[in-house]
């Protein structure tokens, strides 16, 4: 931090050397003694340099590596659930929990370590000391793990620099009755973050028994489906005395029945997840109804239907096909695009240098005449798969036109493995799509047969879904394939699908399968060409194969569910799928458009429960041109439909239809009971402990974190700290002493 520019401190730093030297040379004609000569001089030539850092103020950086606690960050539900009083709490759930916490010692144990950070929550986390906790009131009108989780990282982060960075593994206590209403599930955010949740309840009440009753919690679904997808909800059901009883959850298109799944509860936990799997056949706006059945109505905590929205786009998804080798597993896998009436398929095979020959179906809506040389020739297209492709033999700039397209456009992509791997993974833009790490060894395959199995993952997503509800059992025994292209392992933010169940390389099984998100679009791996195996020599006698099974799964979970549609594209999406009567609902809309639209403009109606319909004003956003916001309150339960589009010198060029839904809370006082059974499983999801009162072995494992090393930068301010000011000051007073007591002039 130079008080003058460098080149004029280094030009004063010469001009005094100069000076030195002339003064030396006037002391030597003085016939002062050779040694004072060079003692003075050495002085003056460290004063001078003193002055010159000075004048730069230079600031001293370093690294150290410390021992350091990982955080702890503690949160304390203040909602309206927890004070409630009973007979295990007559003064309220919370103080009656912070009261075990005090009396145990472990609330003063963690007082008295570094990086403990305390926070109250309800629908967000704000930050407390401990000295705050008894003046805690339990009274907020909401309960949101996930949301208050990250409030809380979020304020450790800011505390954090890079002087302080952030700890590894840390920990959460949460003390909470277990009734969360988040969107999203908060182990989801603890894992992202890398935290341990350890839970504690508050004592639960030992009094008689309630009557049965059961009630659904929460609704999980996509906002949106393709036209014969697998489409799946989860509902979340909470119980009182109905263990073992037989039960069904039906799922409802108005009057009609169009899934359900028989479920019984278990002994113990009083919470269970349902799963419905329906695929819909009718393209639309749908309000669905799941209801319970064959369960008692009564009692005011019973919830036994609840509706919800869910849009089914019925457009066909158009395919393009990219293979530089004519190999088998194209061939079956075009049987696959020419069955299914969702999915039009345009492929281009090699035929040698830079010759292809285009097969596609006569009723596809993107028409190119030969191989895409364009981002507008791609950009009709909604789903890409490469083969055995090589990068090199494409035209100038296509890789990373295909990138943005995935990135920005929400396209999907599907990489199935090959020879030309090691081209694919030299290539920065198709490497950085890519779920996987390739190594030079990725384009030579592991012969096989390969056994292979799929993931725990694999099996709970969209991809490996069963026809009959039960997919471990038949996904069991698939064929193997003949041989593998083995990535070096997944990236950190990818899903493996399936592996090998005998081959390993370091990092674990070789992958057969990943997929993840980038930016807006998904990417699938496939490490073999060989998938056709599932259809020659797959042991299933009726119905569809593993093979066709997989792939009209992968292709329905993966389609885009922003399709391409003329020049003009408009989407809408609000910032949540359901909402309460008073909070507000922020719609944005994002026009994408291949030409400049003069004097564009949203517009928009919503259509409310009763009917009515209301003007909607979205407001261009000048940080993110093409993007408009508007801004809704409503005041009734039910499905609210938003109406919207683009208008161009006062016409039409594009709209749109979606839903949101407006439900009236449940929430907090609708359930009196602690759910322990949600906390256990919070804790165990997330490598955390629940909390046993009567176990010390369970929360004593808080106090006893061990300490790690943590790398922090530190810095030393040589001139505000006055090191340099005081180091010149006795230069210059030595120079002076010494000359006054030896006589120099």
């Amino acid at each position: 931090m130079p008080v003058l520019p460098v080149w004029l401190v280094a030009l004063i730093t010469l001009a005094l050397l100069a000076l030195l030297v002339r003064g030396s040379l006037l002391l030597s004609e003085k016939r002062l003694p050779h040694r004072w000569i060079l003692l003075l001089g050495a002085l003056r030539v460290a004063i001078v340099a003193v002055f010159a850092l000075c004048l730069l103020q230079p600031i001293v950086a370093f690294r150290r590596t410390v021992q350091e606690g990982p955080p702890v960050l503690v949160l304390f539900d203040t909602s309206k659930s927890m004070g409630l009083k009973d007979s295990a709490a007559p003064n309220g759930r919370l103080p009656e929990t912070m009261q075990w916490l005090e009396k145990s010692g472990l609330q003063t144990k963690l007082a008295a370590r570094p990086n403990v950070l305390w926070f109250a929550f309800d629908g967000h986390a704000r930050a407390v000391t401990p000295a705050d906790l008894p003046a805690l009131a339990a009274n907020g009108t909401t309960t949101h793990y996930a949301e208050s989780l990250a409030d809380a990282w979020e304020h450790y982060r800011q505390q954090r620099s890079e002087s302080a960075p952030l700890v590894p593994g840390g920990r959460v206590l949460l003390v909470s009755d277990g009734h969360d209403f988040s969107a999203r599930a908060v182990t989801d955010v603890a894992r992202e973050l890398g935290l341990a949740v350890d839970t504690l309840a508050p004592m639960t009440a030992r009094g008689g028994a309630e009557a049965a009753h059961i009630s659904i919690a929460q609704v999980q679904a996509p906002r949106s489906v393709l036209l014969g997808a697998e489409s799946r909800f989860s509902v979340a059901l909470r119980q009182e005395g109905l263990v073992g009883r037989p039960l069904t959850l039906n799922l409802k298109d108005g009057d009609k029945l169009v899934a359900q799944q028989p479920f019984t509860f278990a002994a113990g936990p009083a919470e269970k997840i349902v799963t419905l799997t329906f695929q819909p056949t009718v393209a639309g706006l749908k309000e669905y109804a799941v209801e319970v059945g064959g369960a008692p109505a009564g009692g005011p905590e019973a919830v036994l239907s609840r509706k919800f929205s869910v849009q089914v786009l019925g457009a066909r998804n158009e395919v393009l096909f990219l293979e530089d080798a004519w190999r088998w597993e194209f061939k079956f896998l075009r049987r696959i695009f020419e069955d299914d009436p969702s999915f039009t398929l345009t492929a281009f095979l090699s035929r040698g240098e830079s010759a292809f020959v285009q097969l596609a179906e006569p009723d596809r809506r993107t028409k190119v005449t030969g191989f895409p040389q364009s981002r507008a020739e791609l950009a009709g297209f909604d789903t890409l798969v490469l083969g055995s492709a090589d990068p090199r033999r494409w035209p100038r700039g296509f890789a990373y036109v295909l990138q943005q397209l995935v990135e920005e456009n929400g396209k999907s992509l599907i990489v199935i493995g090959g020879p030309n791997l090691a081209q694919m993974a030299a290539h920065p833009a198709l490497a950085a799509l890519l779920p996987v790490q390739l190594s030079t060894e990725s384009a030579a395959p592991v012969p096989g047969p390969v056994p292979v199995r799929v993931t725990t993952e694999g099996l709970a997503s969209p991809f490996f879904a069963a026809p009959n509800g039960a997919p471990d059992a038949y996904w069991a025994a698939l064929p193997p394939v003949d041989q593998i292209y083995p990535p070096l392992r997944k990236k950190p933010a990818a899903t493996a699908l399936a592996e090998a169940t005998k081959l390993a390389n370091p990092y674990g099984n070789l992958i057969l399968m990943a997929e993840h998100t980038v930016g807006r679009g998904r990417v699938l791996f496939i490490a073999t060409d060989t998938l056709w195996k599932w259809q020659m020599f797959s042991t299933t006698t009726e119905g569809p194969t593993p093979f066709q099974v997989f792939w009209q799964q992968t292709l329905r979970a993966l389609a885009p569910l922003r399709t391409s549609s003329g020049n003009v594209s408009l989407h809408v999406e609000p910032d949540r799928s359901r909402y309460e009567p008073g909070q507000t609902v922020v719609l944005r809309a994002e026009v994408r458009v291949a030409q400049p639209l003069p004097k564009a403009r949203v517009q928009a109606r919503v259509t409310l429960p009763d009917g009515k319909q209301l003007p909607l004003d979205f407001a261009p956003n000048a940080a993110e041109p093409g993007t408009y916001t508007a801004r809704f309150e409503p005041t009734l339960a039910g499905q609210h439909k938003v109406a919207a589009s683009v208008v161009a010198d006062d016409k039409a060029v594009a709209d749109t239809l979606i839903p949101f839904d407006v439900e009236t809370s449940n929430a907090e006082l609708g359930n009196l009971r602690i759910n322990e059974a949600s906390l256990r499983r919070i804790a165990h999801d997330t490598g955390g402990q629940f909390l046993n009162r009567t176990d010390p072995a369970t929360w004593r494992a808080l106090e006893n974190l061990e300490k790690v090393p943590v790398t922090r930068v530190e810095t030393v301010d040589l001139w505000n700290r006055f090191v340099l000011l005081i180091l010149l000051a006795v230069l210059m007073g030595t120079d002076w002493l010494l000359r006054l007591l030896r006589g120099f002039a």
